[in-house]
């Protein structure tokens, strides 16, 4: 009678083969914490973790980072999350400082920090050298870059040395390995100073199935010697949420592979550029990259809120929700090669470059946006070719509300089409920007239509052309054109409320005026082909549902 324990035990046996491998339950906390907690620090629970495992980080300040060790990473899921409010940094709080007199301050100091902060209040850095010695290392492999504009990719760098130190400001003696400290105080008894010392505070290379959440990370020493993320993740299947990676001396994130998902995240306050993403069927939801490039790099090479550039940029990707305000560059930046990507209800504010550019790639569904009170276009199509723009509010931009640009720049591989052609205009709301739409001289099969001018003559006269531009009223624009033959134009002074609301570059506008607009405005009857381009949307009155 043995036969049915047997069968019994061998069924038991393929249940727990078909069941995913065993993951072990870790936890980290501050000083090691209390009973039940299996860690005292970051970078001992990394070193024990293994593809599957669950750690969990308790609340409090760890001045450490998150470094996976070289596994393979495939198979069951692996989760890192923060329980209560949780911050890595990459500042150690530094004491024993030698007065030198007012307000001057001294400690050796073997490797050069790029960020110092009094208080939590960042100080201005004097001097300074980056990305291995730039630009004070001779050959320096970036020197050639922007050489004939002054300080080249680093026009913010402040020269100087110790002898021209301002208040609240460091310098970093190499020559005599000392860190100087120039402040308002003379005394740093009750003050605390945090100086950057590690690179990355999270960093991961061939993972797979691992998601990361509930985390901030603050004050990284990237720059000093690479170019990267403070955050640097490589793989596929990753998923980033609440992640914020603020305050890093250079990039705040940097991820690079497939089917990604970053989602209610940030990366604000950044040296250069917030975040820079690449790869197929990324999705970015609900982020931000908020008042980036705080050290002034130089806006044409690579600073601002985002930029996806290199290794194709993105591709068949959505970036849907995303705020970008406040950045000393770009909102967004698109470069290289994207393709194939859905931009929709953003938010591009108040940002010294562009609002939104698309650059020398393809195919982008530009949708329900609102881009206002850039220094520069508002969206900006530079050979950038069969893509739509279409329902967006575009105002109060101190140059074109809406560009596409040829400037004679052509793909070597002929993979893409660089000429600025097939691009698609329409339903979109343009107000009060210095001119609404500039256009290739070359107008090709480009398509404006059904769009809505607002304002007085220079803001709502289209044009084409580089150089000599050819601009004309709205009625004669159509005529020559034949393109918006179904726009149409106001007349009206900027909405006081507006322009007030975005002088003083508040994040939430005053679009009273906007909404009024919409209440009173009827479906416009566009061409059932074009509406097919942007399946999600429903209503047809011109701009974006708010």
């Amino acid at each position: 009678m043995p036969q049915p324990r047997v069968h019994a035990l061998t069924a038991l046996a393929l249940i727990f083969a078909a069941l995913p491998a065993w993951s072990a339950e870790l936890s980290v906390a501050p000083n090691g914490g209390g009973p039940g907690t299996n860690f005292a620090s970051l970078s001992a629970a990394m070193a024990q973790l293994q593809p599957g495992d669950h750690l969990v980080i308790t609340a409090g300040t760890y001045r450490d980072a998150l470094i996976f060790p070289q596994r393979n990473w495939s198979g069951a899921e692996t989760v890192i999350e923060g329980r209560g409010k949780v911050l890595v940094k990459g500042s150690d709080v530094v004491e024993g400082w030698k007065s030198l007199g007012e307000g001057r301050f001294s400690k050796p100091w073997n490797t050069e920090p790029q960020q110092v902060f009094l208080d939590g209040q960042a100080l201005s850095q004097i001097g300074g050298t980056v990305f291995g010695g730039y630009p004070l290392k001779p050959n320096h492999p970036l020197a050639p870059l922007f050489n004939n504009k002054k300080g080249g990719i680093w026009p913010g760098r402040r020269e100087g040395n110790q002898d021209s130190m301002t208040a609240n400001s460091f310098y970093y003696d190499s020559a005599q390995g000392t860190l100087l400290l120039q402040l308002a105080l003379t005394d740093l008894a009750n003050h605390m100073i945090e100086v950057s010392t590690r690179p990355q505070l999270l960093y991961g290379n061939k993972l797979n199935n691992v998601t990361i959440r509930n985390i901030s990370f603050q004050h990284s020493n990237t720059s000093t010697a690479m170019r990267a993320g403070m955050v640097t993740l490589l793989g596929q299947h990753i998923t980033l949420d609440n992640i914020h990676a603020d305050w890093a001396d250079s990039a705040g994130m940097d991820i690079n592979g497939d089917d990604i998902v970053i989602r209610n995240s940030s990366a604000d306050n950044c040296g250069q550029v917030g975040m820079k993403v690449r790869g197929r069927r990324n999705k970015l939801i609900g982020n931000e990259t908020n008042g980036n490039n705080t050290r002034g790099f130089y806006k044409w090479w690579e600073a601002g809120g985002a930029k996806f550039v290199g290794d194709g940029g993105l591709q068949d990707s959505q970036v849907i929700g995303h705020r970008a305000i406040n950045n000393l560059g770009d909102g967004m930046w698109f470069d290289w090669k994207n393709r194939n990507n859905v931009i929709e209800r953003g938010f591009f504010a108040y940002n010294q470059g562009f609002g939104l550019q698309y650059e020398a790639s393809d195919q982008a569904t530009i949708v329900n946006n609102v881009v206002i009170g850039n220094d520069q276009r508002g969206i900006y199509l530079p050979h950038s070719s069969n893509s739509v723009v279409a329902f967006n509010l575009v105002a109060g931009n101190r140059m074109q509300g809406i560009t596409v640009a040829d400037e004679g720049r052509r793909d070597p591989n002929g993979d893409f089409d660089f000429s600025g052609r097939s691009d698609k205009i329409f339903g979109n709301v343009m107000a009060w920007n210095a001119g609404p739409l500039l256009l290739p001289d070359n107008l090709a099969d480009n398509l404006s239509d059904d769009n809505l001018y607002i304002g007085d003559e220079s803001q709502t006269n289209p044009a084409k052309g580089r150089g000599h531009v050819f601009q004309a009223k709205l009625k004669d624009w159509a005529q020559q054109t034949q393109l918006d033959l179904g726009s149409q134009r106001i007349e009206q002074p900027i909405d006081p409320a507006f322009k007030r609301s975005i002088d003083e570059r508040r994040q939430n506008p005053d679009l009273t005026w906007y909404q009024t607009l919409r209440a009173r405005s009827k479906p416009m009857q566009i061409d059932p082909a074009l509406m097919k381009l942007v399946p999600g949307v429903t209503d047809t009155r011109p701009g974006p549902t708010l």
